[in-house]
């Protein structure tokens, strides 16, 4: 039997090693390990490095003793360098050092602790398994959760370019590796504390925090009138004006766009979104004319704590937007400093078509479809013609650039520069967008990987804008792959709770819950997620592969069906996954060339 899987370790564990070789073996894993004491031989590295060579996948035990050890940290350095998959089995705590984070930053690990061999044996041979190594235990693949960790580390790098594909079993790795190439890494990970619990105490102590502070709602406007039949400029209105009080720090500001054209009475609406107040407004237009009717509604008593009626000329929209942000900070005792006004005036465009055009952008890079996101493009232009000052204009090009990139629609070396240098325009005409901050961050995250500095520009979103939602999520997937999973899940929770309607966040957490094997609750996320939008194209994705790795593969098929009747052949990768993980390897096969050949 070939020797598949390289084993590296330290001597004064011999006895819990070989034993775990046994097992492996025993699974008709083919397993190098030292068993005759090479290390002290003249013949180490030629040994060594060959029988590195020759495996697919690198067994690292990790325990006190092999990570002070300088053959261990040689034999680990090899097979990085060579772009080995490393998979990390930890015999009990440990911390990594400082040599070995760079190769295993983001990597995920396995936990062979004292009396949980047998779960992590069958954790260890799943891992195996969709790293190409063939087993003959196929019900541990199909029956067992993966629960590992990644690694963490303050500068970690993926590998430049996936393993070579054998013939043999090679298949399941590459498919995985398209699959996730969006998020760079699928981060399997078991906390210390269950993650089911960190998740819940981080959102507890948000709660908390948030609790004593000021909180709104800005409804939806209603469009009253035969201008403007498809509601941009009312759309507009509640969106700037969320925006702008959401520069307030002591004021917490929920995404209620879920609530057009509800008839939920102002409790029901303050119960259901957990703030103390909201923002209710009609815009009329007419022959040149504006007219804007705002109430702010105290949601436990129903009283109106102001309404006013602004009637202006359309021209006069952004005034409009600033003296309603000013008038509810009044009426909920809060104040607006001068630096604060002077962000909400210059983030404003100065065209009111500029303004429509830039929120059908948007609209249409929500889709994440690549149509939408090409369209956006022109919309964002369009708008940069009416109004070449209009900072937030180039951002929202960035923004479509970097996930034409994200969706696979666009080489990253074609798209990614541009989304730069737009960002740099952006920041030219104004350095105080969260916006714009937020989309470099990705860019630093994604294009440059350079987490440093990405960490950097989300904190700055963040600072000017604490409810934007994309600044949040964004910031969940750079902490999942530095391995802090508590962090992650905390930051899309709070994006949830700013927004949650939104498809998007809700198909991230079902993602991350796949990732720590929570399935069933990646099910029930998922499944909300479609609810909320049938249009939205990750959530068949990852409700599929929800289902894909619980083993109920006719319900994930089922649900790449319903996203195909949308999105025509768009889960296939996703769909080979399934097949693959059913053992249906010559139907995954199939899938992939049919795939391959379309490139």
């Amino acid at each position: 039997m070939s020797a598949e899987v390289f084993v590296s370790y330290a001597r004064t564990d011999r006895d819990r090693v070989m034993g775990l070789v046994e097992r492996l073996r025993s699974a008709s894993i083919g397993v190098w390990v030292d068993e005759g004491g090479i290390h002290g031989a003249t013949l180490w590295g030629q040994e060594i490095v060959e029988a590195i060579d020759a495996s697919k996948v690198m067994l690292l035990m990790i325990s006190d003793s092999s990570i002070n050890s300088d053959n261990v940290v040689k034999e680990l350095s090899i097979a990085s360098e060579d772009k080995k998959p490393i998979l990390p089995v930890y015999l009990h705590s440990a911390e990594i050092p400082r040599s070995m984070r760079y190769q295993l930053a983001g990597i995920q690990h396995i936990e062979f602790f004292d009396g949980q061999e047998d779960e992590a044996f069958q954790s260890m041979i799943v891992a195996l398994s969709r790293l190409g190594v063939s087993a003959s235990d196929t019900k541990a693949i199909q029956s067992h959760p993966l629960k590992q960790e990644p690694e963490s580390s303050s500068s970690p790098r993926p590998s430049d370019k996936p393993a070579q594909i054998t013939k043999k079993s090679g298949l399941i790795t590459f498919i995985l590796a398209c699959a996730v190439i969006g998020l760079l890494l699928v981060l399997i990970m078991r906390p210390t504390e269950p993650t089911e619990t960190l998740e819940s105490k981080k959102v507890e102590e948000q709660e908390s925090q948030t609790h004593s502070r000021t909180s709104i709602a800005v409804l939806p406007f209603q469009n009253i009138g035969p201008k403007d039949d498809e509601g941009f400029l009312a759309d507009g209105m509640r969106a700037e004006i969320d925006a702008m009080l959401s520069m307030t720090p002591s004021l917490t500001v929920k995404n209620a766009s879920r609530m057009k054209d509800s008839d939920l009475d102002p409790v029901a609406i303050g119960k259901g979104l957990k703030v103390d107040s909201i923002l209710i407004g009609n815009v009329i237009q007419s022959e040149g004319k504006l007219r804007v009717i705002v109430q702010l509604v105290d949601t436990k008593t129903e009283e109106n704590i102001w309404a006013k009626t602004f009637d202006k000329t359309e021209n006069d929209v952004f005034a409009v937007q600033r003296e309603i942000a000013q008038s509810v900070a009044d009426g909920l005792k809060l104040t607006l400093n001068e630096g604060q006004k002077e962000q909400i005036a210059k983030r404003q465009a100065q065209d009111l078509e500029a303004y429509n055009l830039y929120i059908q952008g948007r609209k249409l890079w929500n889709t994440r479809t690549r149509e939408g996101m090409r369209d956006s493009v022109e919309k964002f232009e369009l708008a940069l013609a009416k109004d070449p000052q209009f900072a937030l204009a180039h951002v929202g090009i960035a923004d479509a650039y970097n996930f034409l990139v994200g969706y696979g629609h666009s080489p990253p070396k074609i798209s990614s520069p541009k989304a730069k240098e737009e960002l740099q325009k952006a920041f030219a005409l104004n350095d105080n967008l969260s916006e714009a901050h937020a989309s470099m961050g990705w860019i630093y995250f994604c294009y440059d990987w350079n987490w440093d500095a990405a960490k950097k520009s989300f904190g700055k979103a963040l600072t000017i804008n604490p409810s934007n939602p994309e600044a949040r999520r964004w910031l969940s997937h750079l902490y999942m792959i530095l391995g802090e999973v508590p962090k992650a899940m905390n930051e899309i929770e709070m994006g949830i709770n700013i927004e949650p309607d939104s498809a998007n966040m809700l198909t991230t957490k079902s993602h991350y819950l796949i990732s720590t094997g929570q399935f069933d609750k990646a099910i029930e996320t998922a499944i909300e997620a479609e609810s909320k939008d049938t249009q939205f194209v990750t959530a068949y994705k990852w409700l599929g592969q929800s289902y894909a790795f619980k083993g109920e593969f006719e319900a994930s098929l089922e649900s790449y069906s319903r996203g195909n009747k949308i999105y025509k052949e768009k889960y296939e990768l996703d769909r080979a996954i399934t097949f693959a993980l059913m053992g249906d390897k010559k139907k995954a096969k199939s899938i992939l060339n049919t795939e391959l050949s379309k490139k």
